[in-house]
C-alpha cells in the first residue's frame, strides 16, 4: 500500500469547526450598549478628580497629549488633552440593597445610577456578559491659536465616559 492509498482509505471526520464558530461568533455579537458619564451620578469635582488620580497611577502606558508636543503642533492641530488616552476597565456595579445601583471605578465610589439605567443595566446583565470601561474627559489641553500663531495651554473640567456593553 502506497502512500496515496493510505490518504484515500481514511475516513474523513465532518468538520464541526464552522458550527463552533457560529457559536463563538454568537457570544461576541453586541446585545445592548449604553453610555454614561458622572453627570449621570451627580458627583462631586473632588471624587472625580480622585477617581482620574487613581486611573493615572494604574495606567501603564501614560501617553499624554496623545504623544504630541508642542513643536508637533501647527494650525492643522486638533486639540489634544493631556489625559485622552487614560482609561481603565476596572468598573465594579454592586447593587445596594437600600441606595440602588452603585459604581465603583478603580474602588472608588463614583456614586448611585438613576432607577431607570440601573433597570435596563440589571436586565440584561443577567443574560449577557458585561464590558465596561471608563476614559478621562477635559482637564488639561494644547491647542494651537491660529490668530496668534501659537500653541496655547489652557484646562476643562475633568470627566468621564463610561461604556457599558454586553455581548
Amino acid at each position: 500500500m502506497g502512500l496515496f492509498d493510505f490518504f484515500k482509505n481514511k475516513k474523513v471526520k465532518p468538520d464541526s469547526s464552522a458550527k463552533n464558530t457560529l457559536q463563538d461568533n454568537d457570544q461576541h455579537t453586541l446585545k445592548h450598549e449604553m453610555q454614561l458619564n458622572e453627570k449621570d451620578f451627580n458627583t462631586d469635582k473632588e471624587t472625580i478628580a480622585h477617581i482620574v488620580e487613581k486611573m493615572i497611577q494604574e495606567d501603564p502606558f501614560k501617553n499624554y497629549f496623545s504623544g504630541m508636543t508642542k513643536e508637533d503642533m501647527n494650525a492643522r492641530s486638533e486639540r489634544y488633552y493631556k489625559y485622552s488616552e487614560i482609561t481603565t476597565v476596572n468598573v465594579d456595579f454592586t447593587k445596594s440593597k437600600d441606595q440602588g445601583l452603585v459604581i465603583k471605578i478603580e474602588g472608588i465610589s463614583l456614586g448611585i445610577l438613576s432607577p431607570e439605567k440601573a433597570q435596563t443595566l440589571e436586565s440584561h446583565q443577567d443574560n449577557y456578559l458585561l464590558t465596561a470601561f471608563v476614559y478621562v474627559t477635559g482637564g488639561p489641553f494644547m491647542a494651537y491659536d491660529s490668530t496668534k500663531e501659537v500653541v496655547v495651554e489652557d484646562e476643562e473640567p475633568l470627566g468621564l465616559d463610561i461604556f457599558v456593553q454586553f455581548t
